[in-house]
């Protein structure tokens, strides 16, 4: 099957599917939350070079944001607010230590959730993982492999340049909160912080436009931007579950500084949290895509 017509097939599932299949495919979680963790560990695996460019990214904007975000700063607030660390049956681990130690896993939390939130990963592989949601979702029997493989080869013309595109992005408006937050400009710093946050839950929708679609790249992030509009309110409730499950639930876990949130945390993130986050993100994109794609993608695309 040619690259053309597997997308044709992905496109008639879409045209045809029911609009409540979102609540259909949350209920489908557990069944297959399996197959979910292993598209998981594969994620983590493939986005090794995305990681490096994240952390990269953290610890050059991160001390930018706030004075007392750099390394030495931190460490001295957090000693001067009493933090010796957990006491173990030999000693107590040194304020410095400790301190340093959550400094670490903040800066860990940093490069999670850029990666995760698909702002810094590797365009193909997305692409290909995209396409993968798509049949879980749809209970399709086709071999994982070959349809990853088949999302990652079809998509390189577009999915390569979205690379780069997201990581421009996403550093231009962190540069920019931090030059507004060191200024005291709380909205303008507000903005371009929402900003990402959008960019995250198109990112979804386009990778999944990607693989269903012949379209070039300025069409793929138009349709979109503009789906998502169509569908504001919709679209907020998604950004903000993915706020939840990618930011709220591991910096809660990572920053309690305790070894067994910690390593729950940990988990979550090399087995659940990114795959079930973009499952569900597939599932809303193909719901849009079933929705207007198929009926006004004349009106879209002009």
């Amino acid at each position: 099957m040619s690259v053309t017509e597997d997308r044709q097939e992905d496109r008639t599932v879409h045209a045809g599917s029911d609009r409540g299949g979102v609540t259909a495919v949350i209920g489908g979680l557990g069944t297959n939350l399996i197959k979910l963790m292993c598209c998981n560990v594969a994620f983590v695996i493939f986005n090794i070079p995305a990681m490096a460019v994240a952390f990269l990214l953290t610890i050059y904007i991160l001390p930018r944001m706030s004075a007392s975000l750099m390394p030495e700063t931190f460490v001295d607030t957090l000693i001067s607010l009493g933090l010796h660390g957990q006491t173990n049956r030999s000693n107590d681990i040194a304020g410095q230590e400790a301190a340093l130690s959550i400094y670490s896993l903040l800066i860990i939390f940093c490069v999670m959730l850029l990666v995760s939130s698909l702002l810094v990963s590797v365009g193909p592989v997305q692409a290909g993982f995209a396409k993968v949601y798509g049949c879980i979702a749809r209970t399709g029997s086709e071999s994982s492999v070959k349809v990853f493989l088949a999302g990652v080869k079809g998509s390189l013309k577009q999915s390569i340049p979205a690379m780069f595109i997201s990581i421009a992005v996403t550093f231009i408006c962190l540069l920019a909160v931090s030059f507004y937050l060191g200024f005291g400009l709380i909205p303008l710093a507000a903005l371009f912080a929402v900003i990402p946050v959008v960019f995250s839950l198109m990112q979804s929708v386009a990778y999944r436009i990607m693989v269903t679609s012949d379209l070039k790249l300025f069409k793929i992030y138009k349709n979109a931007l503009f789906m998502m509009l169509l569908r504001l309110f919709p679209s907020i409730g998604m950004a903000l579950l993915n706020i939840v499950l990618l930011a709220v639930i591991p910096f809660a876990l990572i920053m309690s500084s305790q070894i067994v949130s910690v390593g729950i945390c940990f988990f979550l993130y090399l087995f659940i949290l990114p795959s079930v986050t973009h499952y569900l993100n597939t599932a809303y994109a193909d719901s849009l895509i079933g929705r207007y794609m198929s009926e006004e993608e004349e009106n879209i695309d002009a």
